[in-house]
């Protein structure tokens, strides 16, 4: 895993090879990352035939206890989790297959990119006889429509990339079938860096909006009256007032 931070945007890959697996020490680096005191917004990405094969099955085999299964599924929510509650962009960039847990860690990102190409999408617990807990089907509850919820959480599909943008696994393609992945993938980085710094600049507004959509929260509108009083607020106004009089 390689970690680099840019003008306030922390970029996370998850390996350049391999099946990108979240074991335990992989979801707590991750986890460890996702600190809002070194960076405001996160990009997750994999390589470009996997995106994160999701949680390690020879660990889980390997397990003779049932405090060591525990772990390893408490450690993934925890992951899940820390995703949905870090307070700026969490962006992922889904250029590989994307399966189970991986297909979960994208899914608990705000923003998913995805491109053209041979790689799947999906959940296959039921296929493998584990459980999807209220917890983790509320996260994916958040992005997948209700009218697709029911398939994309039970009946273990594993989508194309265009079935994944059409199911919400995803938001948006970059590029089309002819475009080469790694063009793909560095365009799709590129306009996750725009969206981010987009979100950034926003500032603490959007900050309350995630922590909102994410939770059942009440909201002091106190906060949005002094927000809009303050100097950085107006003086965005202002400059969208002066451009629509240019206009």
């Amino acid at each position: 895993m390689k970690v680099f931070v840019e003008n306030d945007i922390k970029t996370i890959n998850l390996g350049k090879k391999g099946p990108n697996v979240l074991s335990v020490d992989r979801a707590k680096e991750i986890i460890k990352e996702l600190n809002y005191d070194d960076c405001k917004a996160v990009i997750i990405m994999g390589n470009e035939k996997v995106f994160s094969a999701g949680l390690n099955l020879k660990d889980l085999l390997a397990a003779k206890k049932a405090s060591e299964v525990s772990i390893i599924f408490k450690t993934l929510r925890e992951l899940l989790v820390a995703c949905k509650e870090f307070p700026g962009p969490v962006i992922s960039i889904v250029g590989g297959h994307a399966i189970a847990g991986g297909c979960l860690l994208a899914l608990a990102s705000d923003y998913r990119y995805g491109m053209h190409g041979m790689h799947r999408m999906g959940l296959n617990e039921m296929a493998i006889g584990i459980d999807l807990p209220p917890d983790m089907l509320k996260i994916i509850s958040h992005t997948i429509s209700k009218d697709n919820l029911f398939e994309v959480a039970t009946q273990c599909r594993m989508y194309t990339p265009k079935q994944a943008l059409e199911k919400g696994l995803i938001n948006e393609i970059v590029g089309n079938r002819f475009t080469s992945k790694k063009k793909a993938t560095d365009k799709a980085y590129s306009k996750a860096i725009k969206l981010a710094k987009f979100y950034i600049d926003a500032g603490e507004p959007f900050v309350r909006l995630k922590k909102s959509l994410n939770k059942e929260t009440s909201f002091d509108y106190q906060i949005l009256i002094d927000n809009w009083f303050s100097s950085q607020t107006q003086e965005k106004i202002k400059k969208v007032v002066a451009s629509l009089n240019k206009k």
